[in-house]
């Protein structure tokens, strides 16, 4: 038997290992379980053992462990847990306790999957009843498992080796299954838990079935915490591998009410047994201390039912599971003989009595749910007897029968159950009781059975297992579902936070979670308060119990360092206190002052029992208005029109909105019910255009217009077309509009409503009567246009000098804007305020005030920050604008809502008439959040005449509210319009905001520049201020330049605290901006940050960031910032840059000359500089690249997690982009606790001053001698490599030697040597393309079809980032240690700042030879475990390739299971996997993790890996258009015949091309592009998630070949064939692949499409292809809505079925194999002499190279020269052009980057050089100017 005293661990739980674990180091927590494993012995000496783990496969599964990132956090890190033998785990012989059934396991089953990635070590697995059938413990050949505490007594079955191990404390916890009782019994016998769950909720996957309806795996421990623990991670569905999984519910009941019903047997049948009964009472009086209710009830139902499974057919489905093993005819001594007689019995039923019992089941389970129902639990005697071996012998089947009797009914009825201890018997022998819930109950039982061991076993003490004297305090100890209460506060909510309703996002926001919905005590009362906003708010008030009543609420987990954030959006009067609930607990709520629910307007709706309740009745009765009108056309575009549709939407009226032609994808057109193009970009050709209007209207059937503001919202003559067209206009009367539209009438209308007015003139026609009239007055006066409006027409003048030049500009602005020269003088009011007041009128003669507002703060007469009540006005002030207002506004017996405008004199508390604005005001909502009016609706119900007494409003303000209008502006360019595209929005989410602006808006410059409005409340003044100085704080808008810096520096100054504000007090605030701004923006400057963006490498997202990453560093500590703090990177020749604040700069890198203000500065020391200071940084003297920072944080989004900019992407650092001049760059303050300081000169880089680089690199991970030839390789190392001119961040092409070859071709990878198929690359791989080697760099391609001979390890890449064009290259080998040294190194010096003196330079690294790449191998298995090579790819890289040189799916699928067990096991140090074709790249720290080690933990993840061909993946269809041979597709093959080669195979035409290789038509090509599916095999070729994909049916996958030399230019969307391979272009990009086509962009920047809303790529790995034709022209619109996120793609959800698709090709094999060898034949022998002829021809077909002498030309002559290398793409002027400086001369390409040659000079072009096509390297002569005097 077991040897007890080998170890100490005995009896452990699953806490205490853990606890172990921590404080012990991982080499003696491996020794302690290798001691464990030791001590124990299986059968025959142990029969609870059927097989231990070897020491072999328990070193596997500790390495797997110890890869783990997380695996401390792991819930059972390193505990040791048993499996009974009938359940698969790898590693061990299934035997199902019969040893001619036994087979090794491919793979884990689930459940043992899911142990092993929570941390679980199997040991072993236990015996059990063969076949699972039997509740004894003694059907096993391998031996009869004895109970713990008698060896002459069972254990109980089947589960009898799971429960004698953990009752013996060998493991903590051992899985069971049970089908009718086997997980409950043995834990009865055994003093142990057995916890049998719901059935469903754990997978059946990979366990040998015995009722597989039935069966349950199922849970034994020695505590309730570790069942739980257990049961936790169990706990999940399995629907591709278990037909009866099943989710468990998101909220499952946690408790059982405190005064459950528990029943019990009425009859207890107990055979004799005397004993037992006793236990039983005792367990059922611990029960009723627990406060349950103990009924009897009738079993028979339930009994009947248990009768059914040995005695109806459900033992039919135990001989299902053993028919076919039987049918072998299995040695008679391996079965046992009772075991088979109950499996054959099934034979002698048939279907039909299959279903007979399955309707007597049914009418069984109505009975029981009719018995059940005012049941909670059921409580039975686990089994009634503890039978010997003796006993069970003499009557096998009966002592069975009679220990399920409690048991057998479980699953059938089902239910869950847990089987617990209730004592030990005189003779010592224990037995247990089992309580049983409805299904989904399994956390109430567990809480059951924890309050059930409190009563039973006072003190905390209880015996477990063979334990006598267990602490039971923590191990009993239960957490309950998923919801953490230790980090998160419990929160009652009652009012518009409730599910539904408008506040409820705010609890998702804070990740809050629902519990559950309950009721608060009787001491409650509930009022809806006073509408002070768009929300409805609740009060809650806690009453004496015989005044309240219950109100219902939710509970909510909210968790704690989120709780503030929430409490913070909690608007007056409420506040957060606590409420008391039914139960009796108390938890946090909503709570409401006094004020609030005493406030007028609050309503007691305690009567609705709920707020929900109470919002569902307003609703009703809302819904049940009368609507105003049917349809509404809506005049207006932006933001207001987006409000005014939710207004319409509220009213249930159909909102049509009208758009021009830059807003056709704009918010309010996509929100509107109908929308109506006008057809015109201009405001005058479409907004302004009454006749569209109008037709719109008409066409849409619209009953009424309503026009916003601005555009024909105040146009009179606009009012009456609409009366005259019999629509009602939604705003005053044409006569209305009029009188207070021209200026002077309006005077004279509130003359006549004894409004006071600023002293003035009628309207004057002449100077002469002008001056008199201002004499009259008194200067200064104010000369106004009377038709003027938005600041024009509209001047000051201080004396008479000045009038006559004042009063014609005024009349002319006036003619020309508003076509009225009419002009009229009011005296000017120094230091005067801007007061409005909101007016309402029913045009019948009533009008009201709701308040007025303070329009102050005024930049040239335009308003910036709103807010009403206006502060500093005595009550009688106040009261006297109103009435004023209210007065005008009767007396015109105005319609609708309007402004009145006064001038308030603050010194003299006078106020003055202004004007009126006869419409609805841009800061209208101010006032809505201080009433709680939505006055859009009130106008609407107004011009229908359906708005009732305007009196009955009962108008209250309550509180303030403030709002600032965001305008795109750029503040330093005199707030100049600032258009662009709209890359990241965001506002604060507990703020009002009216937008009309999202991600991916397009702001036109056509248009008013207002983005949004930024609208808040408070209880008072100060509260309003600070919550609009949070909102801006939170607001980000990127991809335009906009005025928030000016908002929040307004917004938190003295001036605005203090109401020290007038008109004009803008006209002098000075503001600093934390920017600078670029003047001139150099050859190549752009944002990167360090590391760059990380993790997209496998999608084909490069990292980007620096090219001299230690540089770059190094002048981020120059400043003070983080290492990886954002700065700027400068490329040959530098910017100019204007600073306006002052700051810290640093700069590092190649040598350069700079100036600040044209006086020197030095790198590598902080500089300070100053507001107004302009940077030159000149051209590089030595080195490509320099780094500038600024102290501080550059205010740039994250885009995929990082600020680095990726030009090809057109994504990251500035809107994507190179800088340009004009731009403006925002800095935000430092976070960093370091200090600028200046680098030593010890740990400067050393940058080549002579052209020479010795750069160190790693072998691999393509070598010799398959690949390479050993002599190429040394000839490799031995010659210096030259940098070609077309070389930049995409990569680093060289020239030199031609590579020696081992093979003739790639074989099925492509025709040349160096083809492979596609893989990931390593950055810093030295790829071959073809002959000709490239540094793949930080904006380079990551997936690709060359090989690559060697790596540059990360601290050797910087070098890279410095090398120019004609620079030589040494390449010198380095181990991967030394590489690892240098990386050390590098970060030491730049973290220390200083040199450490032990540290090697990188000569005394090199290897004497180079390296075998290959770090391991794994032999051939079979066809789904092939050959596998583990290749050295860097210092940061492993590739691992799959297999031969062949397609196959099989290796796809099996780098797709490699890549998730490393996801699902965190493996510690891998950063990303990268899936090529047949390989898989995986990126790894190296501070983390050793080569070594994770070659050994790899090879460890392929043991674990099996699968057969009927292998099932998710694939999704994406079903995509296809425009074929279109004009921009065909485009790219002309510019490349034009600039790169003139002549090839695949030119003029690439379809021609692969139709003749391939012996077809053009047609077939056709065809097959919109027949084929096409699966994608990897991602990123090339770049941004362009698939590698291939077509299904190997019959189209056609013999081709890419370009050589490749294009620079690819257009987005292009479909390219390069043999069997298909790929779309996702960006503008270089490429290779013969061009088809072209389809709709794949990579959406902004992610807004229907396929990027989680991320910005449409495929993955496995997803298919299909194309169906369009035209070009409908693929322009398509492409239209596409980057509009409008179009929407097919995606289709499918599943790829390997299995079946094998079955397809054995169907279609003659054809398949005829097709193959057809194309193995002759064509491809005669297709391989062509590429080859083709090849040779090459280096004839090579472009010039011109050489020119500055002698040639006399001295008034300027030569032009390059400042790049690359290739002549197209002249922009011609000799004998008449060009200015600065003018652009000629279009240098390389790498599809376009770079402009500007004029130096202005003058006549004498002479263009160059041609198309032509080699143009840096320093060039390019063109030749006369210059002009």
């Amino acid at each position: 038997m077991t040897n007890t005293s080998a170890t100490f661990t005995h009896g452990w739980s699953i806490k205490e290992w853990k606890e172990y674990h921590k404080a012990s180091t991982a080499e003696a927590s491996y020794t302690t379980l290798l001691n464990l494993i030791a001590s124990q012995t299986n059968n025959p000496d142990n029969p609870a053992w059927i097989s231990l783990t070897s020491k072999k496969h328990f070193d596997k599964q500790w390495l797997i462990l110890q890869a783990k990132a997380d695996k401390e956090s792991l819930p059972l890190y390193g505990v040791p847990v048993a499996v009974k033998d009938n359940i698969d785990s790898r590693g061990f012989n299934t035997t199902a306790a019969c040893p001619s059934f036994a087979y090794q396991p491919d793979k884990d089953s689930k459940v043992v999957q899911l142990l092993r990635a929570a941390g679980a070590i199997i040991i072993g697995k236990t015996n059990l009843d063969q076949f699972a059938t039997g509740l004894v413990g003694t059907r096993s050949p391998y031996g009869k498992t004895s109970s713990a505490f008698s060896e002459s007594h069972v254990s109980g079955g089947s589960s009898a080796g799971s429960a004698r191990v953990v009752a013996d404390g060998i493991v903590p916890l051992a899985l069971g299954t049970d089908t009718a009782g086997s997980g409950r019994v043995p834990a009865a016998l055994n003093n142990v838990i057995g916890l049998k769950p719901t059935k469903g909720i754990f997978s059946c996957q990979g366990v040998v079935p015995a009722c597989k309806s039935l069966d349950c795996v199922s849970i034994f421990a020695l505590n309730l915490s570790d069942a739980e623990i257990c049961f936790k991670i169990l706990c999940q569905p399995d629907f591709e591998n278990d037909e009866y999984s099943r989710a468990y519910p998101s909220n499952p009941l946690q408790k059982f009410k405190r005064n459950l019903t528990i029943a019990i047997p009425k009859e207890l049948e107990w055979y004799g047994e005397t004993e037992n009964p006793k236990l039983f009472s005792s367990a059922i009086e611990s029960l009723k201390q627990t406060g349950a209710n103990i009924i009897t009830i009738d079993f028979q139902p339930l009994l009947s039912l248990a009768r059914c499974l040995y005695e109806g057919t459900w033992v039919a489905e135990r001989y299902a599971a053993t028919k076919a093993f039987l049918d072998t005819n299995p040695p008679i001594d391996t079965l046992d003989p009772t075991v088979l007689s109950i499996i054959k019995s099934a034979t002698k039923f048939n279907a039909t009595d299959a279903f007979e019992y399955e309707y007597k089941r049914q009418g069984i389970l109505q009975k029981v749910k009719h018995l059940l129902a005012n049941v909670d639990v059921l409580c039975v005697p686990t089994c009634p007897l503890n039978p010997t071996f003796e006993q069970v012998a003499a009557e096998p089947i009966l002592i069975n029968s009679r220990q399920g009797t409690w048991t057998n009914f479980v699953n059938l009825a089902d239910m869950a159950a847990i089987a617990v201890p209730a004592g030990f018997r005189k003779d010592g022998l224990p037995n247990g009781i089992t309580l049983i819930g409805k299904k989904y109950t399994d956390y109430a039982l567990l809480d059951l059975a924890n309050k059930y061991f409190k009563k039973k076993f006072p003190n905390f003490i209880r015996p477990y297992g063979i334990f006598s004297d267990g602490e039971v305090l923590t191990i009993d100890k239960l957490t309950g579902p998923d919801v953490d209460t230790a980090t998160s506060i419990k929160l009652a909510v009652v009012g518009a936070h409730l599910k539904g309703l408008p506040l409820h996002w705010q609890l998702e926001n804070v990740n809050a979670t629902y519990l559950y919905t309950t009721k608060t005590s009787k001491s409650y009362k509930l009022y809806a308060l006073p509408k002070t906003g768009p929300v409805l708010k609740p009060g809650l008030r806690r009453v004496m119990d015989k005044e309240g009543s219950q109100i219902q609420l939710e509970i909510y987990s909210v968790p704690k360092e989120t709780f503030g954030e929430f409490m913070a959006m909690v608007p007056e009067p409420l506040g957060i206190g606590s409420v008391e609930l039914e139960s009796g607990e108390w938890v946090k709520s909503f709570i409401c002052e006094e004020a609030g629910y005493q406030a007028d307007g609050s309503v007691d709706i305690t009567s609705y029992g709920s707020f929900k309740a109470y919002s569902k009745a307003i609703i009703t009765e809302q819904e049940n208005l009368e609507k105003p009108f049917n349809t509404v056309l809506i005049a207006n575009r932006g933001e207001i029109a987006v409000r005014i549709i939710k207004s319409l939407k509220k009213l249930k009226v159909k909102a049509v909105s009208v758009y021009s032609d830059p807003d056709k994808y704009s918010q309010h057109v996509t929100n509107a019910d109908v929308a109506v193009a006008l057809h015109g970009s201009t405001a005058t050709d479409t907004y302004l255009d009454m006749d569209k209007i109008i037709k719109a209207a008409h066409e849409t059937n619209s009953d009424a217009i309503i026009p916003g503001y601005g555009f024909l919202s105040e146009n009179a003559d606009f009012a009456d077309r609409c009366a005259k067209e019999g629509i009602v206009f939604i705003g005053p009367t044409g006569d209305t509009i009029r009188k207070l539209g021209l200026k002077h009438s309006a005077r004279e209308v509130a003359a006549n409503a004894n409004v006071p007015l600023v002293p003035g003139s009628p309207l004057i026609t002449d100077i002469t009567e002008a001056k008199v009239t201002a004499n009259r007055i008194g200067y200064p006066i104010m000369i106004k246009s009377t038709a003027g409006g938005g600041g024009i027409g509209l001047k000051r003048v201080d004396n008479e000098s000045e009038i006559e030049e004042v009063f014609a500009t005024v009349q002319h602005q006036g003619q020309s804007y508003f076509g009225d020269s009419g002009v009229f003088l009011e005296k000017f009011i120094n230091n005067a305020r801007h007061v409005e007041v909101q007016i309402i009128g029913d045009g019948l003669g009533a009008a009201i005030s709701l308040g007025e507002r303070d329009c102050s703060l005024q930049r040239r007469n335009q308003k910036i920050i709103e807010e009403t009540p206006a502060p500093n006005l005595s009550v009688k002030t106040r009261e006297a604008l109103r009435k004023a207002a209210e007065s005008l506004a009767s007396h015109l017996h105005y319609r609708c809502a309007g402004t009145v405008e006064f001038i308030y004199d603050e010194t003299e508390d006078k106020f003055y008439f202004l004007e009126v604005n006869t419409r609805l005001q841009v800061e209208h909502p101010v006032t809505e959040m201080v009433t709680g009016l939505d006055l859009v609706e009130l106008m609407v119900l107004i011009a229908a005449n359906k708005c009732g007494n305007l009196k009955d409003l009962n108008i209250s303000i309550s509180g303030a509210s403030m709002e600032a209008r965001l305008y795109a502006e750029n503040p330093l360019r005199d707030f100049r319009p600032s258009p662009g595209l709209l890359t990241d929005v965001e506002f604060p989410t507990w703020a009002r905001i009216d937008t009309w602006i999202e991600k991916g808006t397009v702001v036109s410059p056509e248009y008013d520049p207002t983005l949004a409005k930024i609208i808040v409340h408070g209880k008072d003044r100060a509260e309003a201020l600070a919550k609009l100085n949070a909102a801006l704080q939170e607001t980000k808008v990127y991809g335009c330049i906009t005025n928030i810096e000016y908002l929040k520096s307004i917004a938190s100054s003295q001036m605005f605290n203090e109401v020290k504000i007038s008109t004009n007090i803008l006209n002098s605030y000075d503001f600093t901006l934390n920017a600078l701004e670029i003047v001139t923006p150099g050859a190549h400057t752009s944002i990167q940050d360090y590391p760059g963006r990380n993790g997209y490498w496998r999608i084909g997202v490069p990292p980007s960031g620096p090219m001299d990453s230690y540089s770059f560093r190094l002048a981020n500590r120059i400043v003070g910032n983080s290492p990886t703090a954002a700065a700027i990177e400068v490329t040959l020749l530098g910017p100019a840059i204007k600073f306006h604040f002052d700051t810290v700069i640093g700069l590092a890198g190649g040598s350069v000359s700079c100036t600040i203000n044209d006086i020197a500065i030095k790198q590598y020391e902080p500089v300070q500089v100053h507001r107004g200071d302009v940077l030159n940084i000149g051209k590089l003297t030595t080195g490509c690249r320099v780094y500038l920072a600024i102290r501080g944080e550059l205010d740039i989004p994250n885009y995929l997690g990082s600020k680095s900019t990726f030009t090809l992407g057109q994504f990251g650092g500035y809107n994507g982009r190179v800088f340009k001049p004009g731009d403006i760059l925002f800095v935000k303050e430092t976070t960093s606790k370091l200090t600028p300081t200046s680098i030593p000169s010890s740990i400067i880089p050393v940058i080549s001053n002579n052209k020479k680089w010795l750069i160190g690199i790693t072998c691999g991970p393509h070598g010799s001698p398959d690949i390479f030839t050993e002599e190429s390789i040394q000839e490799f190392f031995d010659e210096e490599w030259k940098v070609h001119y077309n070389s930049n961040r995409f990569g680093v092409r060289l020239t030199g030697p031609k590579p020696k070859w081992a093979r003739n071709d790639g074989g099925e990878g492509g025709l040349h040597p160096s083809n492979t198929h596609d893989y990931v690359y390593s950055v810093g791989a030295i790829n071959f393309t073809g002959d000709e080697p490239v540094i793949i760099t930080c904006d380079g391609p990551s997936l690709g079809g060359f090989v690559c001979q060697g790596v540059i390890p990360e601290a050797e890449l910087w070098k890279i980032g410095q090398v120019k064009p004609g620079d030589t290259i040494k390449f010198a080998p380095i181990s991967y240690n030394g590489a690892r040294l240098l990386q050390e190194t590098l970060d030491s010096a730049i973290n220390s700042l200083q040199k450490s003196p032990s540290i090697k330079a990188l000569s005394d690294l090199i290897l004497p030879s180079f390296e075998n790449p290959v770090l391991a191998q794994l032999n051939y298995k079979n066809e789904f475990c092939p050959k596998i090579t583990y290749r050295q790819a860097g210092d940061r890289y492993i590739l691992i390739e799959y297999g031969d040189n062949v397609m196959n799916f099989n290796l796809s699928y099996r780098v797709h299971c490699l890549i998730n067990m490393v996801k699902e096991n965190q493996t510690v140090g891998i950063v990303e996997m990268s899936q090529g074709v047949r390989s898989v790249l995986v990126e790894f720290d190296g501070y983390k993790i050793t080569q070594d080690n994770l070659v050994a933990t790899l090879l460890a993840y392929e043991n674990e890996i099996c699968f057969d061909s009927k292998w099932t993946i998710p694939s999704r269809i994406f079903k995509l258009p296809m425009a074929f041979e279109d004009s921009k597709t065909l485009g790219c093959v002309t510019r490349y015949q034009e600039t790169i080669r003139s002549s090839a195979p695949w030119l003029p035409n690439n379809v021609d091309f692969i139709a003749n290789v391939n012996d077809i038509t053009r047609q077939d090509v056709y065809d097959m592009i919109y027949s084929a599916s096409f699966m994608v095999l990897g991602l990123g070729d090339v770049f941004l998630g362009s698939p590698c994909a291939v077509p299904l049916d190997p019959r189209q996958r056609f013999l081709g070949s890419k370009y050589n030399p490749s294009r620079t230019y690819t257009e987005r969307g292009v479909v390219g064939l390069g043999g069997m391979y298909m790929c779309i272009y996702a960006a503008s990009s270089p490429g290779g692949y013969q061009l088809t086509g072209r389809t709709v962009p794949i990579w959406d920047k902004l992610s807004i499409s229907n396929f990027g809303k989680e991320h910005p790529w449409m495929l993955s790995p496995f997803d298919r292809v299909q194309f169906y034709p369009v035209s070009e022209d409908e693929l322009e619109i398509l492409t239209e809505e596409a980057e509009a996120g409008k179009f929407i793609v097919e995606i289709e959800e499918s599943v790829f079925d390997h299995g079946l698709y094998e079955e397809w090709l054995t169907q279609n094999e003659a054809s398949i194999e005829a097709f193959r060898i057809r194309q193995e034949g002759e064509r491809k022998e005669e297709f391989t002499q062509l590429i080859q002829n083709s090849n040779k021809d090459l280096s004839s077909s090579q472009a010039n190279k011109i050489e020119t002498s500055e002698d040639e030309f006399p001295d008034n002559v300027k030569l032009i020269y390059s400042e790049y290398s690359g290739r002549f793409w197209k002249p922009m002027v011609s000799a004998g052009d008449t060009i200015t400086e600065g003018q652009g001369l000629i279009i240098i390409e390389a790498m599809k980057t376009e770079m402009i040659v500007a004029a130096t000079v202005a003058g006549k072009v004498l002479k263009v050089f160059h041609e198309n096509g032509d080699i143009v390297d840096s320093g060039d002569i390019v063109a030749a100017i006369e210059c002009t005097a």
